[in-house]
């Protein structure tokens, strides 16, 4: 990002190290206020390699566009890089690394190369053995220790500081579930075909009807069918009727657009006891333009009636709505995705939501902020405070809201509370 310094540590007595950092007035001016205020201050003269050099980030900025398919997973990782503080570490070599603050080893392990970041074990910061999790401090000496055995875990997400480390651990859960679903789809196949054919596996059929499944189906390739059929979007069923041209009860292609949804939103409605076409109080989604499918919530951002949502295809669960935005969207498969927005015909069913209030600690504040929100008919459903060394407070509030309105007005009463300093959504 355009950041320039020379940076070293001098040892002293008892092993204790001191970070020196030495900048020309210009390299301090670019630390301190960024890129544009520099090129305000040259006047916008160019100064060929330096500057290629000093904005070598932005075109960094252009190979994720390439590597990223998911624009929210983008904006994610950008956001997680612009303009960051940074620790600095050394390995056991001397080599120094800079990280964004509040990095942990894993975000160290992923520095060095993503193979060491994947299969890291364990790590020792100053020659004692730390838990992944432990964030680094500046002039850490950390250590490496990796397995052939060791593998990216889903809650490493929770850990990890940086995003070229989230990047790099999605990217290769993804794999791992866009993997299994084509080995399920593959002896899905297999087993349906020996199943009807009369005389064979049915391999020779399956390899002279190829093309004309996959265009039937509207796929890409081999690999792409047996995607959609791991991940149930299409019917085994009806793939091995068009091999073997059968006249069986046969289900259209995944198709572009609402005619993939289509098909997904059947296999749901099979599992639902609901039915299909008049709203009801216990959903309040469309999912794919179709209502009453067989739905659950994502219990850790809990959308709001009124929020950007999507759904995600579940294995025998449905489908799942997240918030926009929201981790485990990031994480899921874009072929599991599917479009859903809130049915404004339907009535909102409350959910259960959480407040983090940052407030003075003083006598009453916690029953002044208990009186805002229930003046809002907002029902309370649980309590925490906890008290700070500064003279503050954090009250977690577990709230019954129906719709990020109710959410928006109860975050506007406390604001207006004496002592109350920050209202945020956890």
């Amino acid at each position: 990002n355009g950041y320039q310094s020379l940076h070293t540590t001098v040892i002293g007595p008892e092993g204790k190290r001191i970070e020196v950092q030495i900048r020309t007035h210009e390299m301090h001016q670019i630390a301190e206020e960024g890129i544009a205020a520099h090129w305000q201050y040259k006047g916008g003269e160019s100064k060929g390699v330096d500057e290629a050099r000093r904005f070598s980030w932005l075109r960094q900025l252009v190979e994720w566009v390439t590597q990223l398919n998911d624009p929210q997973e983008f904006i994610h990782s950008v956001k997680e890089d612009l303009f960051e503080k940074e620790v600095f570490v050394f390995s056991p070599r001397g080599q120094l690394f800079s990280l964004a603050k509040g990095s942990s080893v894993l975000d160290f392990a992923y520095r060095i190369h993503t193979d060491v970041g994947h299969q890291c074990k364990s790590a020792k910061v100053n020659g004692r053995m730390v838990p992944l999790k432990r964030k680094l401090d500046n002039g850490d000496t950390v250590e490496i220790i990796t397995s052939s055995n060791q593998s990216p875990q889903r809650e490493w997400l929770d850990i990890v500081r940086t995003s070229k480390a989230q990047t790099r651990i999605r990217s290769w859960l993804k794999k791992q579930q866009r993997d299994e679903s084509i080995s399920i789809g593959r002896e899905l196949l297999e087993r349906e075909l020996k199943k009807k054919c009369k005389n064979g596996d049915g391999k020779k059929e399956y390899k002279q009807n190829f093309d004309r499944v996959l265009s039937k189906f509207d796929v890409r390739d081999e690999e792409h069918l047996f995607t959609i059929l791991g991940y149930g979007q299409i019917s085994v069923t009806s793939v091995v009727n068009e091999i073997l041209g059968l006249n069986g009860n046969q289900r259209s292609g995944i198709g572009k657009g609402e005619q993939g949804d289509e098909l997904v939103l059947q296999r749901a409605k099979e599992k639902s006891p609901l039915l299909a076409g008049r709203p009801t109080k216990s959903d309040g989604v469309i999912v794919g333009g179709k209502r009453n499918v067989m739905i659950n919530f994502c219990g850790s951002c809990s959308p709001l009636n009124g929020e950007d949502v999507k759904g995600v295809i579940t294995r025998g669960r449905g489908i799942k709505i997240h918030r926009e935005g929201c981790k485990y969207l990031l994480e899921a498969d874009e072929e599991r995705r599917i479009n859903a927005v809130w049915d404004g015909a339907a009535v909102a069913r409350p959910r259960h939501i959480q407040l983090k209030i940052v407030c003075e600690d003083t006598p009453g504040i916690l029953a002044n902020m208990s009186r805002a929100i229930s003046s809002l008919g907002v029902d309370i459903g649980s309590v925490v405070l906890k008290k700070l060394r500064n003279g503050h407070g954090i009250a977690r509030f577990g709230l019954m809201l129906s719709s990020i309105d109710e959410l928006n007005a109860v975050v506007i009463q406390l604001q207006q509370e004496q002592g109350v300093l920050s209202v945020e959504r956890v």
